[in-house]
């Protein structure tokens, strides 16, 4: 029989936040080095023997080769240290040679594993070049590993206004490092939009679900992305089920104030969904505010039907109702488009009722326990082989209801004649 040992997870604790980035930092640097093994092959087939053989010292040659020295024992993680080693000596030389030379510093801090003397390679490389991608590279483990969020965001900055080209590589060590509260406040400083990479890295990191929280923090602290970013940021959130974040964050983005709870019209705005309108938008089913902003305008092709319209308005207090008036034909088809009302976040509408032609009351009543937020939509279909639905509604307007009369109250029937007490 053959026994098996159960095998611990590894697990990443925030006590050691850098572990994750430093495991993707690693294949960042083999990275790197492929890339200089490519460059080097120029050189190579070139002259690498007579660089060799010059009597005048020459830096720039002895640091080719030197990387050279590294990519040839550099076959998993585990060889770059090993293999730095055996290269040092030739990078040593180099820089002897010439003291500009960042990759002869970034292989002799691979090879160093004395942790106070490797940080003092770098603090010393990083005052004469920030641009090198090995190096920084190097410089960037180190930071993540001190949990020094304000430096290492600082150096990805950097490398990534020089090698945009590395988006694809550094923006899962950003979406790590965003991951931790801790972080947040140095995010807020780097992303201030001086560079392209800061709105690319906030459109890559609305689309994560898990990021969202993290970017709406970022956001209510200050002005951050584009406005295409604010929308997605709080549609996401909306979406995912955050409606009170959601609405918090398109206050103070907007500065308006979802539809009330309160008697009134609401307008058509279709700026900011869920909290103004979501529009369809298909070649033949599709909404639109009307230029005068007073209506809405549809166009319901024959075999196509939906919400065409929806977004959330505040639960309106007590019993209320919706009027509104329309222009929609044919007018046989009138009862194809129905008025809907959800809880946030249900699929099944609580009311569900059809138009009737002109001025329409839709006597809707309370509003389910526990709603806080109502999503209004309006429903159509065109019929296959019938005509198209098209024309306009004007604004819905929430109206109150009168309360629903109390039931009588039981006759109290204590004392009554028949009733005994004994004595």
């Amino acid at each position: 029989m053959v026994r098996t040992r159960n095998r611990r997870k590894p697990s990443f604790t925030i006590a050691d936040p850098g572990r994750l980035v430093v495991a993707l930092l690693v294949c960042v640097l083999i990275a790197g080095l492929l890339a200089l093994q490519a460059l080097s092959s120029v050189s190579t087939r070139t002259a690498p023997q007579l660089a060799d053989k010059l009597l005048i010292p020459n830096g720039l040659a002895e640091e080719q080769h030197a990387s050279q020295l590294l990519m040839a024992g550099v076959k998993t993680q585990d060889d770059v240290t090993p293999s730095a080693q055996a290269a040092s000596p030739v990078a040593l030389e180099a820089f002897r040679a010439e003291a500009l030379t960042p990759k002869a510093h970034a292989i002799l801090a691979l090879a160093e594993t004395d942790p106070g003397k490797r940080s003092r390679i770098l603090a010393a490389a990083t005052r004469i070049n920030r641009r090198d991608l090995l190096l920084q590279g190097l410089v960037l483990e180190e930071q993540v590993g001190a949990g020094d969020y304000v430096a290492s965001l600082g150096t990805l900055d950097r490398l990534l206004k020089v090698h945009p080209e590395q988006q694809a590589a550094l923006f899962p060590v950003l979406m790590r490092a965003l991951s931790q509260d801790a972080a947040l406040p140095a995010f807020g400083e780097i992303l201030d939009g001086s560079a392209e990479w800061h709105n690319d890295f906030l459109d890559f990191a609305v689309r994560d679900k898990a990021a969202l929280p993290a970017l709406a923090t970022l956001r209510s602290g200050g002005k951050l992305g584009s406005a295409d970013f604010e929308r997605k940021l709080v549609s996401g959130l909306a979406d995912s089920g955050q409606i009170n974040r959601a609405y918090a964050l398109f206050q103070k983005i907007t500065g308006k104030q979802a539809a009330s709870g309160g008697a009134g019209p609401i307008d058509w705005s279709a700026d900011f969904a869920p909290f103004d309108w979501r529009f369809a938008d298909d070649g033949g089913f599709r909404a639109q505010m009307a230029r005068n902003g007073e209506k809405m305008e549809i166009y319901v092709r024959g075999g196509k039907g939906g919400i065409i319209a929806e977004r959330l308005i505040r639960a309106p207090s007590g019993r209320f109702g919706i009027r509104l008036n329309h222009r929609i034909s044919p007018a046989d088809q009138v009862r194809d488009v129905r008025l809907q009302l959800r809880c946030a976040g249900s699929r099944d509408p609580f009311y569900d009722e059809r138009f009737e032609r002109g001025e329409n009351l839709f006597s809707v009543g309370s509003s389910p326990a526990g709603c806080g937020f109502l999503s209004v939509a309006i429903h159509t279909r065109a019929w296959s082989g019938r005509s198209a639905l098209r024309g306009t509604i004007d604004a819905l307007e929430i109206i109150k209801l009168a309360d629903a009369p109390k039931a009588p109250a039981e006759p109290d029937t204590d004392g009554e004649e028949g009733d005994t007490d004994e004595e």
